[in-house]
């Protein structure tokens, strides 16, 4: 199976708009997360917060990575621009992200190409700002009468505005659309489709687009992810499932980590056979050697991970890249800083490699801007591209007790706490795992340098 070809990359991340900025913001060890404001709740914080765990209707933890101080401008986009305007930022976030991709990419204005060209997107289904803002008026209705008969107030009609008039449709329709307005912007193929696979979201966006273009079906592919959920609605869910830390530390790879911080952002690649992309002279920021996959089906838990369900994936992503995994040279861990979780995948990782004698460094740039969910994988590879290209692997901050022991796999010699060159004089290879909701598990391989 012939392997795929990065030559485009864009994002959107907290704290940066491109990925020069994420760069600099990794090298200065920068933490882009901070504490949610009421231009993201919509009201103020301090309305919902309960330090406690466990009261209902209440969140116990603040902090999130959000995109703030992003101009869009509508008018770039071959879209009448009030359409545009009126949308979600699920939709604004990808529209911005695909143009960057494409102009990164150097396919920017051949339009023959980008007619080949099929876009796939992983999305949450979740609620939004706008989509929200949609369906206020249904919950209006529903909710006001029942709240008047169980208070004997006939009269009885709950505050604020609940006026849909603003709001577009197609809002209604976030977790599907944005691939679809995103070819029809730029005039893209009819290759077009949003998953949701919840946290391993991007990888398996990636392996669909993979197949595209392997069988043929296109020539050019954009593949990627999105977070853009309603703040609150997330800090609600994961305050209810008890997902964020009681303690009010998040430092995945750390002992002292009791649960994840939520964010936002998107990250897109552009993806092309890699004998193509040879042949056309384009540049080739890393290639993808092997990207395994595997779903645990029900299970343990909804949310509880599957040690043998994490090495299925990379046993398929081993056997697809026919590649051993002593080369490895970094791995870049799912790492939510959940004590379940990361406990689960130093389990499978220690398992998996450790029977290879594989020792590669390891580290999580969820310290540095959160866990972006759905666009977990997106920040993953972003990073590892970059560290390739720059030869130098950043610091997982953050860490001052770090997990594992000195014989593991997952060590405190292993993780790495300071930037470090890279330790690979000729080809550079990477490995990213992303672990999701229901057992979606993925684990990507890269590979940077001369490659046949």
């Amino acid at each position: 199976m012939e392997k795929i070809a990065i030559i485009g990359l864009s994002c959107l991340f907290p704290d940066a708009n491109n990925p020069e900025e994420f760069w600099q913001n990794l090298s200065a060890e920068k933490d882009s997360t901070s504490s949610v404001s009421v231009a993201e709740l919509g009201v103020d914080p301090a309305i919902f917060y309960d330090a406690n765990k466990g009261k209902p209707e209440k969140i116990y933890f603040q902090k999130g990575g959000f995109i703030r101080n992003f101009n869009f401008d509508a008018s770039e986009y071959n879209l009448p621009a009030t359409f545009v305007q009126s949308l979600d930022n699920s939709f604004k976030w990808s529209l911005y992200a695909a143009k960057q991709a494409i102009i990164h990419s150097g396919y920017w204005g051949n339009q023959s190409a980008l007619s080949k060209c099929g876009v796939i997107l992983g999305t949450l289904a979740f609620p939004t700002k706008a989509s929200n803002q949609l369906f206020a008026p249904i919950y209006q209705q529903t909710i006001e009468p029942a709240i008047g008969e169980l208070l004997q107030e006939k009269d009885f009609h709950l505050g604020g505005s609940f006026t849909a008039t603003k709001a577009s449709p197609y809002n209604a329709m976030v977790s599907g659309l944005p691939a679809a307005i995103i070819s029809r912007a730029f005039s893209l193929s009819g290759t077009h489709c949003c998953i949701d696979a919840a946290c391993s979201s991007s990888f398996y966006a990636i392996k669909l687009a993979s197949y595209y273009l392997q069988s043929g079906k296109a020539d050019l592919m954009l593949a990627g992810a999105i977070s853009c959920s309603d703040p609150l609605f997330v800090r609600m869910l994961f305050s209810g499932i008890q997902g964020y830390p009681e303690n009010g530390i998040s430092r995945p790879l750390d002992k002292a980590s009791r649960g994840l911080i939520t964010s936002e952002g998107i990250g897109m690649v552009m993806l092309k056979r890699y004998s193509d992309a040879v042949r056309d002279g384009d540049k080739i920021l890393a290639t993808i050697c092997g990207n395994g996959l595997s779903n645990d089906g029900k299970g343990k838990h909804l949310l509880s991970p599957n040690a043998q369900g994490q090495t299925t994936a990379y046993q398929r992503a081993y056997a697809e890249a026919k590649l051993n995994p002593q080369a490895i040279d970094y791995l870049e861990c799912h790492a939510t800083g959940t004590l379940l979780g990361d406990t689960t995948e130093c389990n499978s990782v220690e398992g998996f490699f450790g029977q290879y004698q594989a020792t590669p460094l390891v580290g999580s740039t969820k310290n540095n801007v959160g866990h972006l969910l759905v666009a977990a994988g997106m920040v993953g590879i972003t990073k590892t591209i970059l560290s390739m290209s720059h030869g130098v692997i950043p610091a997982t901050i953050n860490v001052s007790e770090p997990v594992g022991s000195e014989n593991n796999v997952i060590s405190p010699q292993n993780i790495i706490r300071t930037a470090t060159p890279w330790p690979s004089k000729g080809n550079k290879y990477v490995a990213l795992s992303a672990f999701g909701f229901g057992g979606n598990n993925s684990h990507l391989i890269l590979e940077q340098g001369e490659v046949s």
